[in-house]
């Protein structure tokens, strides 16, 4: 596999750290794993080598990962809006937009920037982009960033990386992992991580809302060409009625992918004055294909778009559709 070389990118990136005093580190709207597991392990690897990042977040944290080490340490755009920073890493984010209205003005007037991702639709945005579409996670390029440039870890920086790698690897299962993958999987284990407490928050610590939304959810499923492809719909009523939590809905749809048979997996949530869409497929179809007739993108086999109305019979043909097309 065609890796990019990271070495004078690696190099570039320890240079921009040395020269700056004012650091900012941030991911995306409606953060995951990845993007938490990599701005944590940059903040905690930035502090042992002595600069003081700060970590700027303008959303919610998952209660899933609030166990990654440091993760509490964080500003709102509100509190930082009068320093100016010498530099802004970003990790896990393909387009300024996705950081947010209040995450890009900072970003904006940053002296210098840094773009850390892993996906194909990244933009290039920053002074200095590395970004490898080759790579499973954020975390996992991340770890070769540090390795390159032989950045010493420590417990804490590997739980982070571990958590972002084993969550945006589907658990090691999906088709972007690879031996190197594994490689750097068995490098972190070194650090003496406990894979028991990641094990636990991660996956076995679903609350009674999330798991009365999930049920929700699998009730509204419709099947459409031979049960090929799933649809399942969360509405705010069902956010109201069962008292879940923003990111309660996530995971609702690789549950629904799961079911022996279904090739597509659609998730429709519902927000203020729009429908977001999340995808997931396991074999026949191209995720990023139809997301992208949805102002979306992501991966081959996991994506996100919008659908700019509330109507929810529409937006089902609508996909059921373009997902047509990809069968």
């Amino acid at each position: 596999m065609e890796m990019i070389n990271l070495t004078n990118l690696a190099f570039e990136f320890k240079k921009l750290i040395e020269e700056s005093e004012k650091i900012a580190i941030a991911s995306h709207l409606n953060p995951d794993g990845d993007n938490l597991g990599s701005v944590i392990a940059m903040k905690n690897l930035l502090k042992k080598y002595g600069k003081t990042p700060i970590f700027l977040l303008d959303d919610l944290i998952p209660s899933s990962f609030k166990f990654l080490p440091n993760i509490e340490e964080n500003k709102s755009p509100e509190e930082v809006k009068d320093i100016n920073f010498d530099l802004f890493i970003t990790l896990d984010c393909s387009d300024t937009n996705r950081m947010g209205d209040n995450l890009k003005e900072i970003f904006e007037k940053s002296s210098k920037t840094i773009n850390i991702d892993h996906h194909k639709t990244n933009e290039n945005f920053a002074d200095l982009n590395i970004v490898d579409s080759n790579s499973p996670a954020t975390c996992e390029l991340l770890y070769r960033v540090f390795e390159s440039i032989d950045f010493e870890l420590n417990k804490d920086i590997a739980t982070s990386l571990y958590t972002g790698l084993s969550t945006d690897t589907g658990s090691f299962k999906y088709d972007s992992v690879n031996s190197e993958t594994f490689r750097i999987a068995s490098e972190l284990v070194k650090y003496d991580i406990s894979l028991n407490d990641i094990a636990v928050n991660v996956y076995q610590s679903r609350s009674i809302e999330k798991t009365n939304l999930l049920i929700r959810a699998l009730n509204s499923i419709k099947y459409f060409c031979d049960n090929k492809i799933a649809v399942a719909i969360v509405t705010n009523k069902d956010m109201e009625e069962t008292n879940a939590e923003k990111g309660d809905a996530d995971g609702i749809v690789e549950f629904v992918r799961d079911t022996d048979g279904v090739e597509l997996a659609v998730l429709l949530k519902e927000k203020e004055d729009c429908i977001r869409l999340s995808l997931r497929s396991k074999s026949e179809i191209n995720c990023t294909k139809i997301a992208s007739q949805f102002d979306g993108g992501g991966h081959v086999r996991a994506s996100g778009g919008t659908i700019h109305h509330k109507d929810f019979d529409k937006a089902i043909d609508d996909i059921v559709k373009a997902a047509k097309e990809e069968l």
